[in-house]
């Protein structure tokens, strides 16, 4: 009986590292308004939260990613957990991808308290594109749609007035954040009131943060979105509409405190973008 119980303790604990290191690809197509004809079909890989995880340019998630045959890739913060050396584990992971399609990324509050400059720039030197309240303009055939990236909104670093580009008819504009902050209740009482009314302008967020929980309970769900909420009921993962534009917010790659993930896999969505008017519905 008790060699029974230890095998069963023991695949229990297998199975839970193992669930914890493989990867879902999430499919997924949102309808944007006024999105440009030569932009239909446009497909983004979408990752955040690797918390220096070691990652392979040949492994699941960079095979995912150039499977899905994407567009470009961007990275919603959190490199790393407490040191920017941290980078290293993901970095040649990182250059290939950048050696075949655009990357952008922005920052995390991670990042900040381990040295975004030093993780920055080391982004950088393997290519990437960083986007510290920044925009960047990409063009097919005379249209354009903005790519939009904010420091840590988590931190009440991002300055999103700034970041954004100026505002003319039809414009489509995609923000990469870290945190869902903007979205979250206490955001409507006031203190991102003036961030709130500038989302008018964009037509997808894409967010991480939460890990989706990192651990979930069987009929709770998850015990924290990494707001300070706990037992969270809403933006912890996935797509939602929030009035003028869509979220979506990733599970991410890696962990912090405990190094284990249970009912919240990691993740990378594959987001292609259709227009509105050929009536596709977000999946």
């Amino acid at each position: 009986m008790q060699w029974a119980f230890l095998l069963l303790s023991a695949l229990f604990v297998v199975g839970l590292w193992w669930y914890s290191l493989s990867l879902e690809v999430k499919k997924l197509t949102i309808p944007v308004e006024g999105l440009p004809h030569e932009f239909a079909g446009f497909r983004i890989a979408h990752i955040s939260d690797l918390h220096g995880k070691a990652l392979s340019p040949d492994g699941a998630l960079a095979r995912a990613i150039r499977e899905a045959r994407a567009d470009i890739v961007t990275i919603t913060g959190d490199f790393v957990t407490k040191g920017f050396l941290e980078v290293q584990a993901f970095l040649p992971f990182l250059e290939s991808l950048s050696s075949e399609l655009p990357v952008y990324a922005v920052s995390g509050n991670h990042d900040h308290d381990a040295g975004w400059e030093q993780v920055a720039a080391k982004l950088r030197s393997v290519g990437v594109t960083v986007l510290d309240d920044a925009h960047v303009a990409m063009a097919r055939a005379g249209s354009s749609v903005y790519i939009v990236g904010v420091r840590d909104p988590f931190s009440g670093r991002g300055n999103l007035a700034q970041a954004m580009p100026p505002e003319s008819k039809g414009e489509v504009c995609l923000l990469l954040a870290h945190s869902p902050s903007y979205f979250e209740a206490f955001a409507k009482t006031g203190r991102f009131r003036a961030e709130r009314a500038i989302l008018r302008r964009v037509a997808l967020t894409l967010c991480g943060h939460t890990h989706g929980g990192q651990i979930k309970l069987p009929l709770v769900g998850a015990v924290t979105n990494g707001s300070q909420r706990l037992f969270p009921r809403d933006y912890v993962e996935g797509l939602s509409w929030e009035g003028t534009g869509w979220l979506y917010i990733s599970r991410g790659i890696g962990w912090v405190i405990l190094p284990l993930r249970f009912l919240s896999r990691p993740e990378v969505a594959i987001i292609t973008l259709v227009s509105r008017r050929d009536g596709a519905i977000a999946t």
